[in-house]
C-alpha cells in the first residue's frame, strides 16, 4: 500500500515568512495496530517549503509532488518511470464534484443488499462523505480530539506565531487531501481530513505536530504521523530542489496527461 494515500499525515506550511526562510518537515508514520511490531515505522516522507512551492517527496515511491499556489496546480514527478504530469486546482475540484453522486449511488446499492456487512461498509463510506465529529481541545496538553464511534483523530498541536502560516498550511492540506484521493481512489475520502482542518482553523494559532488516525473498532486502521519541523533548509535540501527542477526540464522526463500518468503507474504496480 502506498502510504501517501493516507491523507492525514502530510504537514507543510505556506506563507511569505515560510517561503522566505524555508521550512523542512520530516514525517514518520507508525502503524499502531497491524505492523509486525506495534508502533513500527511504516513510511517516511520529506516536505520542503521554498520560493513559493512545496516539494513533498516519498523515497519509497521515488515520487515528488510539487504544490504551486501561484500557478494553482500540482506537478508530479516520477524519476524511476521518467514521467511527469500536472493537475490544476480547477481540474481537482471538477473531479471531486463528480465523486459525490457516484459515491452516494454506491452507498444506496450497498444498503439495497440488506446484508449486515454491506450495511457496515455503507455506514463507513457515508460517514467519510458527511463526517460528524465531537470536538474537544485540552489547552494544558495542547491536544485536539475529533471523535465518533469508529473514526477518531487525536492531534498534538504546537503554538505557532504566524497565524497566516497556519491558514496557508490548512489550505494546502485541504488540496492535498483531494489530490491524494484522486491518485488513490481506494483511500479514505478527503472530507474527514478537511473537517479536521476546520477544527484547527478554530484554534487559529496551532500547528499539528502528531496526528493519530484511529478507525477502531469497526476498522483495523490505527496510524500515527510524527512531524519534525525545521525552519531552515540544509544544503542537501537545496540540492534536492535544484535536481527536481532540472529533472522536470530534462529530455529524459516526459510530461504526459494526468490519466496517462495514472495508467503508467498502475501498469508498473501490476508487474
Amino acid at each position: 500500500m502506498a502510504f501517501r494515500c493516507i491523507v492525514f499525515w502530510s504537514i507543510v506550511c505556506l506563507g511569505s515568512v515560510c517561503f522566505g526562510q524555508g521550512l523542512r518537515i520530516s514525517t514518520h508514520v507508525y502503524d499502531l495496530e497491524k505492523a509486525a511490531a506495534p508502533g513500527q515505522m511504516v513510511s517516511s516522507s520529506l516536505s520542503l517549503c521554498h520560493n513559493g512551492r512545496i516539494y513533498d517527496y516519498v523515497d519509497a515511491a521515488d515520487e515528488v509532488v510539487i504544490f504551486d499556489p501561484v500557478e494553482r496546480r500540482f506537478t508530479i514527478l516520477n524519476n524511476s518511470r521518467g514521467l511527469s504530469t500536472t493537475l490544476t486546482f480547477d481540474e481537482i475540484r471538477h473531479k471531486m464534484e463528480s465523486i459525490e453522486p457516484r459515491t452516494t449511488k454506491y452507498i444506496e446499492e450497498l444498503r439495497a443488499t440488506g446484508t449486515p456487512s454491506a450495511e457496515s461498509i455503507a455506514d463507513s463510506i457515508n460517514f467519510q462523505l458527511h463526517p460528524k465529529f465531537e470536538q474537544s481541545y485540552d489547552p494544558v496538553k495542547e491536544t485536539l480530539v475529533l471523535s465518533s464511534p469508529s473514526f477518531t483523530y487525536r492531534v498534538e498541536t504546537r503554538k505557532w506565531a504566524d497565524v497566516d502560516q497556519v491558514e496557508h498550511y490548512l489550505a494546502y492540506t485541504d488540496w492535498t487531501a483531494r489530490l491524494n484521493f484522486i491518485l488513490h481512489p481506494n483511500s479514505l475520502l478527503p472530507e474527514p481530513r478537511i473537517a479536521l482542518n476546520e477544527a484547527l482553523r478554530d484554534l487559529k494559532d496551532r500547528m499539528p505536530i502528531t496526528v493519530e488516525l484511529d478507525l477502531r473498532p469497526d476498522g483495523s486502521l490505527h496510524l500515527q504521523a510524527a512531524h519534525q519541523l525545521t525552519r531552515t533548509l540544509s544544503e542537501d535540501d537545496h540540492r534536492r530542489i535544484a535536481t527536481w527542477e532540472a529533472d522536470l526540464k530534462s529530455k529524459s522526463v516526459r510530461n504526459v496527461p494526468f490519466l496517462s500518468y495514472l495508467q503508467a503507474v498502475l501498469v508498473a504496480k501490476s508487474r
